[in-house]
């Protein structure tokens, strides 16, 4: 990953063109969209707003040529794949560039993301009902496309259930995406120019406690019965993820700091891989606790088990 990283900024050309191969490739591939924007993340770490913006637009222009020679999509699928994809992880990793704080940056990105929930709620006078009218039309154009209509019956029922809260659960999986895309881009800055830095930084990470009373009273807000709970709920969504990778470092920590085995770790995305709500809920609560009671600090003392 070091070569792979040291060939990205040997200069802007190289960055233009990984960050657009993995860019072309990811209608194929779609994980590969998280490759292209930590390449991003990472050209604005190191080389500021400006030459990251420029690799954005490379990019997004090679998705948008990719999805018109593979799909005859529109070009203007590249505006979408750079707004949605790649402008929210290059604006997290400026805000980290100027800040150098993760947790400044998650709260930020997480705080972005409630707002443009909180405005979805106030443009729209019935979101989940907006959300049945689009998953219906997907629905249409999917089964006019492949002749086959019961073959997205299972899927398209489970969105239609989530509907109240899809705002809200699109939102959290962006910001996540966004984020994992940083965390990408920062460990390669860091296995560059401060090797060992990133597992600092990371062992570190712990959200503020203006954020932490933010959160409880959003939470307590979900409570309420009526469109506020719900936008409330929405909302707390994003900020739950965000705990969650609170809750995902201070495992992290946890496990260097008692000399723990790294099983425990694989353990840890196994159950996150097999219930993700549940797992990230857990975390989460851990982490807003770790924020008053400090687990680590408590931790720090004591020899490995």
């Amino acid at each position: 990953m070091r070569a792979f990283a040291a060939f990205v900024m040997r200069g802007r050309a190289q960055a233009a063109l990984v960050a657009a191969l993995a860019a072309a490739l990811t209608p194929l591939l779609p994980p590969l969209s998280y490759l292209s924007a930590a390449v991003v993340c990472l050209v604005t770490l190191r080389g500021g707003a400006l030459d990251g913006l420029l690799t954005a637009a490379v990019a997004s222009a090679a998705f948008g040529l990719a999805g018109l020679a593979l799909a005859g999509a529109p070009p203007a699928v590249g505006a979408d794949f750079l707004a949605v994809g790649l402008f929210p992880a290059w604006a997290l990793a400026l805000v980290l560039r100027r800040s150098v704080s993760l947790a400044l940056t998650l709260e930020t990105g997480a705080l972005a993301a409630g707002a443009v929930v909180l405005a979805a709620h106030l443009l729209l006078e019935d979101p989940a009902q907006w959300w049945l009218q689009v998953l219906s039309a997907m629905e249409e154009a999917a089964e006019g496309a492949s002749g086959q209509p019961a073959s997205l019956g299972p899927l398209m029922e489970a969105f239609r259930a989530a509907a109240p809260i899809l705002t809200g659960l699109l939102a959290a999986l962006l910001y996540l995406s966004a984020v994992g895309s940083l965390l990408l881009g920062r460990w390669w800055q860091a296995l560059l120019y401060n090797p060992g830095g990133f597992r600092r930084e990371f062992h570190g990470l712990r959200l503020s406690r203006l954020f932490a009373f933010l959160a409880l009273g959003i939470g307590v807000l979900s409570l309420l019965p009526g469109p506020l709970g719900l936008t409330a709920g929405n909302v707390l969504l994003v900020l739950v993820m965000a705990y969650a990778l609170h809750g995902l470092a201070l495992a992290h920590a946890v496990v260097a700091t008692r000399g723990m085995h790294v099983a425990w770790l694989a353990a840890l995305y196994v159950l996150a891989v097999l219930a993700l709500p549940q797992v990230a809920l857990a975390l989460a609560l851990a982490a807003w606790a770790d924020t008053f009671v400090d687990f680590r600090g408590r931790l720090g003392g004591r020899p490995p088990g």
